[in-house]
């Protein structure tokens, strides 16, 4: 398999509980030397997603958790706090802004009336995404 397309991963994460749930599902399958670029997305009314580098307010706490599972000396950390409208699209965007060359999430739970209001982000992020997408089975189910 080729090796570049672990280098920078995209994870996002949308809570500290779910921040502890992905760090222990993807864990188990990290090489030296990867790049993680952690992210959060919040609600935003722009058309256009924006990003803000750094560990800030909500985010802070989520991406400590995150750390608090995962950190390994030999792994390489970004945080990224998108603002976008919806969570999918928001994401789709962050790919090449931070040069993601896969994205690897945790599936939210989600009942069927929130998955019709969110409109299923993890289905549209797989089926937009122009690097591999990777579901990773929550650990913790």
């Amino acid at each position: 398999m080729d090796d570049a397309l672990f280098e920078r991963i995209l994870v996002p994460i949308a809570s500290p509980d779910d921040a502890e749930e992905t760090a222990r599902a993807v864990r188990p399958h990290l090489d030296s030397d990867t790049t993680l670029i952690v992210t959060h997305v919040t609600q935003g009314t722009a058309a256009e997603t924006t990003m803000k580098t750094g560990r800030d307010q909500f985010a802070g706490a989520t991406y400590e958790r995150f750390v608090d599972i995962l950190y390994r000396d030999d792994l390489q950390f970004e945080w990224a706090t998108l603002e976008g409208r919806e969570v999918a699209e928001a994401l789709v965007d962050a790919i090449e802004m931070v040069e993601a060359t896969l994205v690897a999430f945790t599936p939210r739970d989600m009942d069927t009336w929130e998955r019709t209001i969110a409109g299923d982000p993890g289905g549209t992020l797989i089926r937009e995404a122009d690097v591999p997408v990777m579901v990773f089975p929550n650990q913790q189910a």
